[in-house]
């Protein structure tokens, strides 16, 4: 038998979780082991300049392994004005061209409504997989929609789950999308987004009853629930992961003393390639790995590309450039200061482009009725700006989404829902956290849910939970998005008033009055831990 050395280095991360940097191979007492390699993508947004260094990065891995799987973990759509332009179809292209082998749903994919998404999916060379999304009611989506799960799975098709066969050995591929896209998105309420777990459970069931031990679980569901999967659902072997946008530098282990579960995600819009090669025994237990990510967009000592950009992605990213340039280069105004967007402050505290955001929507709300405050959920917020001169281009990075403003008319006693639930999951950065203006509130994220919220006060004034507010928000959030069913409710009591601005045109708007502008934290939003 041949012998392969082996290299072990186990670092102790948690009482559940190990990380495994580097391994060789190993000898198998029970066979020559299976060696998989897995390159893989999420949370791409449509971030179409990054895409020539990674379609560089993915060719030179494939010259070292020509059977590596190429996977996207979904969110593929929106961010860009690439997106806003093209819809998806420059996004399929480029997907295309480099050979993905699948992909699964994001929240994101349904930003546009089920048409777009069908569009996209109509032109793709590979299957999407998503195994809790059914479809089977939305006559757009529905006649892409497969039941079965094929050893030779048709391009342009969704399925709950694939066989891909590398060097002779089945491997299941499952797709599972988070049920939180029902209000993360817009999708058609004809969309089903059903239990994760269990359709997950019943896929792996069906794999196995077709000899299939080798499981990859091609996740949009965010790290904290993978983490959870993969102590709950045994036989997972790996799930490449996305939703979070985490940079997981080395794969997250499960059940080492086992059947080890391997976690991989690969950071967001392009700037990383994930590589994972995986070792498994005979019968189909992972025995070796070693994860890491390739940063595509590094240079080296003397400032030459790590990976040159691929000249067919760079002639095809020009071609789709130019349309959008003049777009891009209009001057709206100027910020003396650089204005925060980072994903991960917008999501748990105030920050000065929040202010300026609500400040604007506030500002223009009561050119049509009396509004006191106004909201704009973090997860809106995709960019930051320099300082010096404000294009429209990136005002339409910062709010990608194509929403508009609105007016509710609100309690005080629903202003203060609004608020717990903003704050209920500050944790885990997610995007319902709310930027605000006309108003100030502390929290405190020690204590229950629902009991956060303390020292609200109205322009200046202590709330009074029997008045009733203005309140300008986006149109995502009046239709319940990030779970905002006290917004809704306010709605579908008709207690609102479309205003029919886009929400980027009124910032800019803003930005051409107010120039130059110089926003900054007010301590409208106080973190107080008692």
């Amino acid at each position: 038998m041949k012998r392969i050395g082996l290299i072990f280095i186990i670092l102790f991360s948690n009482i559940s979780t190990f990380v495994l940097d580097e391994v060789k191979g190993k000898e198998m007492e029970d066979g020559e082991p299976f060696r998989l390699t897995i390159l893989h993508t999420n949370d791409v947004h449509s971030h179409l300049e990054n895409v020539p260094y990674l379609h560089t990065a993915i060719k030179e891995e494939r010259k070292k392994d020509g059977d590596a799987l190429l996977l996207d973990a979904g969110d593929v759509f929106s961010g860009t004005l690439f997106f806003n332009e093209y819809l998806g179809q420059a996004d399929a292209a480029f997907m295309n061209e480099i050979g993905y082998d699948a992909m699964t749903l994001g929240n994101h994919e349904f930003d546009k409504g089920s048409e777009v998404l069908a569009n996209f999916i109509k032109e793709l060379s590979f299957p999407v997989v998503s195994s809790n999304v059914d479809v089977r009611l939305d006559p757009i989506l529905a006649p892409f929609m497969e039941s079965g799960i094929p050893e030779q799975a048709e391009s342009g098709k969704i399925y709950p789950s694939i066989i891909q066969t590398v060097k002779g050995i089945k491997i299941g591929i499952i797709g599972i999308t988070t049920e939180d896209t029902a209000f993360l998105s817009a999708p058609d309420k004809k969309i089903v987004f059903q239990d994760a777990e269990r359709k997950v459970l019943e896929e792996m069931k069906k794999l196995q009853v077709k000899g299939v031990n080798h499981i990859i679980l091609l996740s949009h569901l965010g790290l904290r629930q993978d983490k959870m999967l993969a102590q709950k659902v045994k036989g997972i072997d790996i799930i490449v992961g996305g939703h979070s946008h985490t940079r997981l530098e080395t794969p997250l282990v499960y059940n080492l003393k086992s059947k080890p579960t391997l976690i991989v995600q690969g950071d967001e819009y392009g700037k990383s390639l994930g590589k994972l090669t995986a070792l498994f025994s005979e019968g189909g237990v992972l025995t070796g790995w070693n994860g890491e990510l390739l940063d595509v967009l590094t240079k080296d000592q003397i400032g030459n590309d790590v990976y040159p950009p691929d000249p067919w992605a760079v002639k095809r990213f020009e071609q789709l450039r130019r349309p959008i340039e003049k777009v891009k280069s209009m001057d709206i105004g100027t910020t003396n200061t650089a204005l925060n967007g980072n994903r991960r402050d917008v999501r748990t505290k105030e920050t000065n482009l929040g202010n300026l955001i609500t400040d604007a929507m506030l500002e223009k709300a009561n050119h049509y009725g009396p509004t006191q405050i106004a909201f704009q959920n973090g997860g809106g917020i995709r960019n930051s700006i320099d300082a010096g001169t404000i294009t429209l281009g990136d005002v339409l990075e910062v709010l990608p989404f194509g929403n508009t403003l609105v007016i509710l008319n609100l309690t005080g006693e629903e202003i203060i829902l609004a608020l717990e639930h903003s704050v209920a999951n500050v944790e885990g950065e997610t995007g319902q956290f709310l930027q605000v203006s006309g108003m100030t509130f502390v929290f405190d994220p020690s204590k229950p849910i629902g009991n956060r919220v303390t020292e609200v006060k109205i322009q200046g004034a202590p709330l009074d939970r029997s008045k009733t507010y203005g309140v300008a928000v986006n149109a995502f959030l009046a239709g319940g998005g990030d779970g905002f069913t006290v917004l809704k409710s306010a709605k579908e009591n008709g207690r609102i008033s479309e205003l029919h601005l886009n929400l980027y045109e009124v910032i800019s708007e803003y930005l051409t009055t107010h120039s130059p502008v110089s926003p900054q934290e007010e301590e409208r939003i106080m973190e107080r831990i008692e």
